[in-house]
């Protein structure tokens, strides 16, 4: 299917604290869009702070779609993503307006735009840990009935444990290779526009957005959350580190160290996904210059 046949989508990708929320709500007032999340943590209900979710005042009366859409004990997978923000976008174009996703998870935006295929995944020792708990806490046989419901069509015994751990670790792992390429064609006429920034200055709003987040009431929103701390979404970079925090009762100088090497790690990982991902249609934007890809926007529009 050619392009001219695909309806148009926006793409606002990068890493972390680059701006991406504010300029896709600025895209969306210009051009009558709605926003459509892509973020691995923002999903989730009750995890506000550490996720950086936008807020009612800052999504500026521009629709925000696919965020507080499962609660924290629920499991979700890319495929998952891929099919529900299919059908919010669908909904979207059928109103006649532009749908603009924004995030920074690249493997949810490829199994959007390209389709998916698992493929392989490292192994993850802590998913793996998390793993084993879920089936202690919900009885034997937990695992094997969380594949089925992820994969209908397994070919896997319930015995076989060692399997299914590594095949749910395939379809759960929230660090999966960012660079494994999707399988299947384009389904939208998408321009990619991929912000980025100096790393060093990316580390800085990353610190302040830490010192932020612990002012806001971060350490007590992890708090309330203790009683999923063994589920995946724990995991998640700032989370994570808080969790360790308050087990190890590290003081908040440390915590926010830590959360700092770990936002480090985060960027780092984003900025090569998102310069080396293999995508037609793909402008940058360093260092907050706007100017060229506000250009390539007006005319992917019009053309």
């Amino acid at each position: 299917m050619k392009n001219a046949e695909l309806e148009k989508i926006i793409v606002i990708g990068g890493p972390t604290c680059v701006g991406k929320s504010d300029k896709a709500v600025d895209i969306a007032l210009e051009y009558g869009g709605e926003v459509v999340s892509a973020d691995s943590v923002q999903i989730y209900r009750g995890l506000d702070i550490g996720s950086g979710k936008i807020t009612k005042d800052e999504m500026r009366g521009v629709p925000h779609h696919m965020i507080d859409i499962i609660d924290p004990y629920e499991t979700f997978t890319v495929m998952d993503f891929a099919e529900r923000a299919k059908k919010v976008i669908t909904d979207i174009i059928s109103r006649g307006k532009l749908p603009v996703v924004v995030g920074g998870t690249g493997f949810y935006i490829n199994a959007l735009i390209h389709g998916y295929d698992c493929g392989k995944a490292k192994p993850d020792p802590m998913l793996r840990r998390q793993l084993k708990l879920m089936e202690e806490r919900n009885g034997k046989g937990f695992l094997y009935m969380l594949l089925k419901k992820l994969d209908p069509e397994t070919s896997l015994s319930a015995n076989d444990m060692p399997r299914i751990e590594r095949k749910l670790e395939r379809l759960l792992a929230p660090d999966r290779d960012m660079n494994e390429q999707p399988a299947g064609r384009d389904m939208y006429d998408a321009l990619f526009v991929v912000m980025d920034a100096d790393r060093e200055k990316l580390d800085e709003k990353a610190a302040r957005r830490i010192t932020a987040m612990m002012d806001a009431g971060l350490m007590e929103e992890v708090e309330r959350l203790l009683p999923y701390r063994n589920f995946p979404c724990m995991g998640s970079v700032g989370y994570k580190q808080c969790l360790t925090g308050l087990n190890s009762h590290m003081p908040r100088c440390d915590i926010e160290e830590s959360m700092r090497v770990a936002y480090h790690g985060l960027i780092k990982k984003q900025q090569t996904f998102f310069r080396w991902i293999r995508w037609d249609n793909k402008i940058y934007a360093r260092n907050w210059e706007m100017a060229e890809a506000d250009r390539a926007i007006k005319e992917f529009i019009n053309k």
